[in-house]
């Protein structure tokens, strides 16, 4: 995850980048080679892939007349506007570990992902959402939210217990 902040007078933006890895680039090659035999099914994947790799999004926090603009960049060169609401929608900016639970890799495996969102009185919007390994970054940019915007929405953590498995001996108890 690589994040960048702005801060002018009235507006604090915040843009947040998905993490290349060598599993991403390998599955846009494969479902881009797949498209042209299996036509549209791998195509969908091949955008869906496409998309998180270079795509970054940006909130712009407007503190003059109290909005949160969420803009999507591609490239940093096409901005496409994805939704604006105001201040007093935000019931809080939450950081939690809820996301995690079993996902298959070699065997399903237990895996924890962290993720800060943005509470609103409707629905939610997503900062961002990092594996375990990113929890750093992802800890350090909740604290600097909360530094800039601490006065404007109340910032909340909800951190649950998350049960890993143990490893199987090969002993046996007789």
């Amino acid at each position: 995850m690589k994040y960048k902040i702005d801060e002018y007078t009235d507006l604090f933006t915040l843009s947040v980048e998905a993490t290349f890895t060598l599993i991403d680039f390998t599955a846009l090659i494969v479902c881009f080679i797949l498209g042209f035999i299996f036509a549209v099914f791998f195509w969908i994947f091949f955008i869906a892939i496409f998309i998180k790799l270079f795509v970054s999004h940006e909130f712009i926090f407007n503190t003059e007349n109290y909005s949160v603009t969420q803009n999507i960049r591609w490239f940093n060169y096409l901005k496409i506007k994805r939704r604006e609401f105001s201040f007093s929608e935000v019931q809080s900016v939450r950081f939690s570990n809820e996301e995690s639970g079993t996902a298959l890799q070699e065997t399903l495996k237990m895996k924890e992902w962290f993720t800060i969102d943005l509470i609103l009185k409707s629905n939610f919007s997503r900062i961002v959402k990092v594996p375990e390994d990113e929890l750093e970054e992802a800890d350090e940019l909740f604290f600097v939210l909360k530094e800039y915007l601490g006065e404007y929405f109340k910032f909340e953590t909800e951190i649950l217990r998350v049960e890993k498995e143990k490893p199987e001996s090969d002993e046996t108890d007789f």
